[in-house]
């Protein structure tokens, strides 16, 4: 019996638990909990698994999942043994190995059967879509406002003519070089297949929203000299590094580190989570009420409920998340936002300054020190505000 399962190894990420309603990463629990599974194929995490694990009728669970992009494949070698006497097939051992596909030669017969087709993708995503001024990085993105999630943040703020724009940065180390920007480097600013929502929240949601992001994404810093951001840490008291990645483990992972424009706000990293946000004005100059009721742009997976900012964070019902969609984009956001660069034509990169972390002088430090362990190089210079009349 073979389990092949969308769903990860981790049960207890995001906060959740073996209880939580929907909760994405079941493998191992199902593997554990319902007798009869001898292998258990793991997606969704992309972590390279290769395990086994005892069910609740002490029967051995072969447990494996490949890595992400055909990198590896999980391989499950069953050795069968026929018995004559009950005339059917008895399990000997079955065993797992994770593949590198590297190691092997593209089979010549696949590689002309597509040529073509792979042309004329390659062709495709080379395509220039507009110019981009400046070079922008998603790993600024990781120690406060950038570029390169300001970018999106006026794409989504212009294309759904919402109030607020909430948006995360969704490459780790990517960037866009200054010149023609192409179909392909939309990839590395929009990394998934999210649809663009509209939705309505008040301002105390509003605020709720971004004191959760804050709270899972900086450390609470007692002075200048400690770390900026949240990180995992082992019993010793050291910084867990990710074996997969080769860097340092967070708290929370980035594509949740969700910022907000249209509003004027800071966030105090000397204050405890759920304390931090202070929300002074509309960027548009008007007075910010609690009590009012915004439009906000945000992608399909967080107002769904993805990375739990509204349901957490907010406060709201995920039964009741549907009801504050206003409007959704027909075609994803990646497609969007191509469409809205070919209509620009030129995009003027820069960082908006509708919010900033204080103390200001503890903000710089922790960012020099924790960009200097997370990337092994200096942090690189301030991007230029834009001129908010752009």
């Amino acid at each position: 019996m073979v389990g092949l399962f969308h769903s990860g190894i981790d049960f207890a990420y995001n906060y959740q638990d073996e209880d939580t309603y929907k909760n994405e990463n079941v493998s191992q629990l199902v593997a554990e909990m319902i007798p009869g599974f001898d292998i258990v194929f793991v997606g969704h995490d992309h972590a390279g698994w290769n395990y086994k694990v005892a069910n609740s009728v002490g029967d051995s669970v072969l447990i494996l999942g490949a890595r992400s992009r055909a990198k590896t494949v999980a391989v499950a070698n069953i050795t069968l043994s026929f018995d004559s006497l009950d005339n059917g097939w008895n399990i000997n051992s079955v065993t797992g190995e994770i593949v590198e596909i590297n190691e092997y030669k593209p089979d010549d017969m696949f590689m002309n059967r597509f040529l073509i087709p792979l042309n004329v993708v390659k062709n495709y995503v080379s395509s220039p879509l507009g110019q981009i001024t400046e070079r922008v990085y998603s790993k600024e993105s990781l120690f406060g406002p950038s570029a390169f999630v300001d970018l999106i943040h006026t794409a989504q703020l212009e294309i759904t003519d919402a109030d607020i724009s909430f948006a995360s940065p969704l490459s780790f180390n990517a960037k866009i070089d200054s010149g023609w920007i192409k179909v392909c480097d939309m990839f590395k600013l929009y990394h998934y297949e999210n649809f663009l929502f509209t939705i309505e929240l008040s301002g105390e949601e509003i605020k709720d929203y971004l004191e959760y992001s804050f709270g899972h994404w900086f450390n609470q810093m007692k002075d200048k000299g400690d770390h900026l951001l949240k990180f995992k840490y082992d019993s010793g008291g050291e910084i867990i590094m990710s074996e997969r990645y080769n860097t340092t483990e967070f708290e929370e992972r980035y594509y949740n580190y969700s910022s907000a424009a249209g509003i004027n706000y800071t966030v105090d990293v000397s204050k405890p989570a759920g304390e931090r946000v202070t929300i002074t004005t509309l960027s548009a100059g008007s007075e910010f009420d609690p009590d009012k009721k915004y439009t906000v742009a945000i992608n399909s997976y967080r107002g769904n409920g993805g990375g739990g900012h509204l349901t957490r964070g907010s406060g709201i019902n995920e039964e009741d998340l549907a009801d504050r969609v206003l409007s959704s984009t027909e075609s994803d956001l990646r497609f969007q936002l191509m469409d809205w660069v070919r209509e620009k034509k030129i995009i003027n990169p820069g960082i908006i300054g509708n919010w900033k972390i204080v103390p200001e002088d503890w903000w710089r430090e922790g960012k020099k020190k924790d960009y200097k362990l997370i990337f092994g190089e200096d942090v690189l210079p301030d991007k230029s505000v834009i001129n908010k009349s752009n």
